[in-house]
């Protein structure tokens, strides 16, 4: 009988001392910024089997204001709330295989991807002001929504493209794009907020592009050497793209999110 005691009462100060298990963690929020290889181009019909299954820890803060599942278009249009960043032509992107790469490495994760781009807009239309009805404007109002979902976590900018149509668009870039990185930190109120920017890939050669863009080179070169605390480069260059040379395929923008999903992994992770 005193052996059963005993025994019975290492059990009970076993089990008042064994550590409790920690909190789930708070989603991760990311927004998804940019031009038109940021809402995706990608054909759908040509989706790799992997990404058409939904995986109930990456869901979307949608268009339309609601959370659901993650599905490929992200940036559909359909609902749409803000009007000013409505793209009707959007297709695969990299951010689900983003979610997807990161979910692979650390499955305790949950994510929740949120919208903001808009196709052929140039740094200068991301210039940061209040009200839904300007870019960053509905971004930012997106993203508070989006805290209450999650931690809003970094971004994902992809734009460059229509800057490369001058030598001094090109040249303003950089000014413009850390002073959008500025001003989201600041009313954010994340002052470390990472950015993961893309920089612009290969110049069309062909196909209805290949006559414009006179100052692509330069862009890119000025965007792979944009230094700055908390902003992480991802080259573009080199990825599978669609017939018309300028936007990703859907291998392409797959690609492209697993190179993103490398470099967030990369980086040092908070306490």
């Amino acid at each position: 009988m005193l052996k059963g005691l005993v025994l019975l009462t290492a059990i009970t100060v076993a089990a008042a001392c064994a550590s409790p298990p920690p909190p789930p963690l708070p989603p991760q929020v990311f927004l998804l910024m940019g031009q038109s290889n940021m809402s995706g181009r990608g054909d759908l019909v040509e989706l790799a089997p992997e990404y058409l299954a939904a995986d109930p820890r990456i869901r979307l803060l949608a268009n339309d204001g609601t959370l659901k599942l993650a599905r490929e278009p992200l940036d559909s249009a359909e609902n749409q709330i803000d009007a000013v960043s409505a793209d009707r032509s959007a297709g695969v992107g990299p951010a689900l295989a983003f979610a997807k790469a990161v979910i692979a490495e650390r499955p305790e994760s949950t994510i929740v991807l949120v919208p903001c781009a808009k196709g052929g807009t140039l740094i200068s239309a991301w210039a940061p002001a209040e009200g839904r009805s300007t870019l960053y404007g509905s971004c930012l109002g997106r993203a508070r929504a989006a805290a209450d979902h999650g931690r809003i976590a970094g971004v994902l900018w992809y734009q460059g493209e229509s800057d490369a149509d001058s030598v001094e668009l090109a040249q303003a870039w950089t000014g413009a794009f850390l002073n959008l990185v500025s001003a989201l930190r600041a009313d954010l109120s994340i002052p470390d907020l990472p950015v993961l920017m893309v920089s612009i890939g290969d110049r069309p050669l062909n196909g209805p592009y290949a006559a414009r863009f006179p100052a692509w080179r330069e862009l890119q070169e000025i965007q792979n050497s944009v230094s700055a605390p908390g902003v992480t480069v991802v080259p573009a260059a080199s990825l599978a793209r669609a017939d018309d040379e300028l936007h990703l395929s859907a291998a392409g923008a797959a690609e492209l999110g697993e190179r993103l999903a490398l470099a967030w992994l990369a980086r040092p992770q908070p306490e």
